[in-house]
């Protein structure tokens, strides 16, 4: 039995200006995947998330999650997943904690289910000694675990993630991709793109590449699979 389709984009584009950024990208990745979109700086992934997360509007094309079109239906097709962005942007006046509990609240989580669920997930980084410090006080790989969890906080069936691991150190990107692979396991889906290849050769279980906003084309991840040399045949 086929599992559903979690994410299907359409012959996408996007321009700005007269250049086109994203051109006539089509891909599918279904639930219970990890999915890690590879390119070099400029190749087109951050626009692509933008647009798959509803923060640009493309040019042609569509994007669907779990079957909700991200423009026309985002109120319902945002309910479906939890975004980092590249540079996770937090409130620096705000603890960790409150942090937690103005996305929990904004998610439409009572007091009673947020507090579960900092409870939950604090032994994922162990952030208790951080979770009440002031954001702007944390370091940007500590912002991006703070944002990881917020993600996790109103048990998404969708993660989309970009450059899941900038600033994170050799044993936190470890759990991190560890992290990611039980989510898959209990029935959820990841998206994530990436220039590093070994990240996604080590957690993902399928890579699409994207290369001056065309799709090259994916490739099923296998213990033996060398992205390098996929990567330099685009």
């Amino acid at each position: 039995m086929n599992s559903p389709i979690a994410i299907e984009v359409k012959n996408l584009i996007k321009r700005f200006g007269e250049t086109v950024v994203v051109n006539d990208v089509s891909l599918s990745v279904s639930q219970g995947e990890i999915y890690a979109l590879i390119g070099e700086n400029g190749a087109g992934k951050t626009t692509m998330i933008k647009i798959m997360t509803n923060l640009y509007v493309p040019d042609a094309g569509t994007v669907r999650l779990f079957g909700h079109n991200i423009c026309t239906e985002s109120e319902s097709a945002k309910k479906l997943f939890g975004y980092i962005s590249d540079n996770p942007i937090v409130y620096g006046h705000l603890t960790g904690r409150e942090f937690y509990f103005l996305a929990g609240r904004l998610r439409g989580m009572s007091i009673v289910e947020i507090e579960k669920r900092i409870t939950e997930l604090m032994p994922v980084f162990t952030l208790e000694e951080l979770i009440d410090s002031p954001m702007s006080d944390l370091s940007r790989g500590n912002r991006q675990k703070i944002a990881f969890i917020a993600c996790l906080l109103a048990k998404p069936k969708l993660i989309i993630i970009d450059e899941p691991i900038v600033g994170l150190d050799p044993d936190s990107i470890e759990i991190f991709g560890n992290t990611l692979q039980r989510f898959v396991k209990d029935g959820g889906t990841v998206f994530f793109s990436t220039h590093i290849l070994s990240f996604a050769e080590q957690f993902a279980t399928r890579a699409g590449i994207i290369h001056h906003g065309i799709f090259k084309g994916e490739i099923r991840i296998e213990k033996t699979t060398n992205l390098n040399d996929l990567y330099h045949t685009k």
